[in-house]
């Protein structure tokens, strides 16, 4: 049987191990905000306020892209997802990329996410699955939607 003093001391360990992780996905969140509204390279896409702790941006006006820790306690699973939704129908996020998060702020085990200028390249890297299928799905002449279905992982 467990003393109050083991429970007490388990719990302070939990807590301190989520806060933080929270903590340096807040920090991520700031980074790759700042990173983004203060480029100068044109990449035609904007922040805007998502829902809960997910942080967005929109594409061209119309492709939103949500970024959010992936749901579950202690999660350390950094999602990237796309709205497959049409713009009068609910949202219908799909995921297309992960990276990792630990305590340490370090994002796939070796980016810091105090660096602005490798967090936006990381970020870069990760979207642009999205910007290669809008591309080609233009030059082509193929139906965007669904090339967009292709690109997503499955859950």
């Amino acid at each position: 049987m467990s003393t109050i003093s083991e429970v007490t001391s388990q719990a302070d360990y939990i807590a301190n191990k989520s806060n933080r992780l929270m903590a340096q996905w807040q920090t991520y969140h700031s980074t790759l905000i700042k990173a983004v509204t203060t480029t100068k390279k044109k990449i035609n896409h904007q922040f805007t306020y998502g829902q809960d702790d997910d942080l967005r941006f929109v594409l061209f006006n119309h492709f939103t892209v949500s970024i959010q820790l992936s749901e579950g306690f202690y999660s350390r699973d950094i999602c990237y997802r796309i709205n497959l939704a049409s713009p009068h129908e609910a949202e219908n996020f799909a995921p297309f990329a992960h990276a990792s998060l630990d305590e340490d702020g370090n994002i796939d085990g070796v980016i810091n996410n105090r660096d602005m200028p490798a967090v936006f390249e990381h970020y870069l890297d990760k979207i642009a699955v999205i910007y290669q299928c809008l591309f080609d799905s233009l030059h082509d002449g193929h139906a965007i939607h669904d090339a967009l279905k292709k690109i997503t992982l499955s859950v």
